[in-house]
């Protein structure tokens, strides 16, 4: 059976998908952090979803994988430069690695729009600051491997104009959504994110 395999958000785990149904033909693979994945495993019918920081760390394993093929990849609400011009002010980025505490990630949560079907992830807080601590220490500007963009209108963690300008500038397919950067009160099952 052909999977769908999904690079997950930073500071998420599988909990994430708990409201999203999968009536595809499709076996979901998560893929958290940090981003482990044996590519004999992936096969040419195969599907990549990334959602957030896992658009970015999709994109890292594609290049450094060009041999691989894949049905398609798709990124959600994140890109392949995820901090600068395109993505999220490095500014900002700095101030909330630095202060971050567990109010703070609350905050950040609901700046996300989450909604009552959101499932909080099994991670400590310590887990948590160290990915983002090491997303900064390793963060390098790669290309983009992704054929499709969904974008959240509302996305105040990675500025919906900022994505819409990085796929126009790169003459990417992408759509908008009537969500924020949380997308799983737009995507309730996995057949609507693959009609694309």
């Amino acid at each position: 059976m052909s999977k769908i395999f999904f690079f997950n958000g930073w500071g998420m785990d599988k909990n994430l998908l708990k409201p999203v149904k999968n009536s595809t033909e499709y076996d979901i693979e998560v893929i958290d952090f940090p981003y482990n994945i044996d590519k004999n495993s992936i096969d040419k019918d195969d599907i990549f979803i990334g959602y957030s920081f896992g658009v970015y760390y999709l994109n890292k394993f594609l290049s450094e994988n060009k041999d691989l093929k894949c049905k398609k990849a798709i990124g959600i609400n994140g890109l392949p430069e995820t901090i600068g011009k395109f993505g999220i002010n490095e500014k900002m980025f700095n101030i909330t690695l630095n202060t971050l505490n567990e109010e703070n990630l609350e905050k950040f949560l609901i700046n996300m729009d989450i909604d009552n079907s959101f499932c909080k992830s099994d991670k400590s807080f310590d887990e948590i600051k160290n990915e983002l601590q090491f997303f900064k220490d390793n963060y390098k500007i790669i290309d983009n491997h992704i054929d499709f963009y969904y974008i959240g209108k509302n996305d105040r963690i990675i500025p919906a104009n900022r994505l819409e300008k990085y796929c126009q500038n790169h003459n990417l397919a992408y759509k908008l959504l009537e969500c924020g950067h949380y997308p799983f009160s737009y995507f309730k099952e996995f057949k609507n994110i693959l009609d694309i």
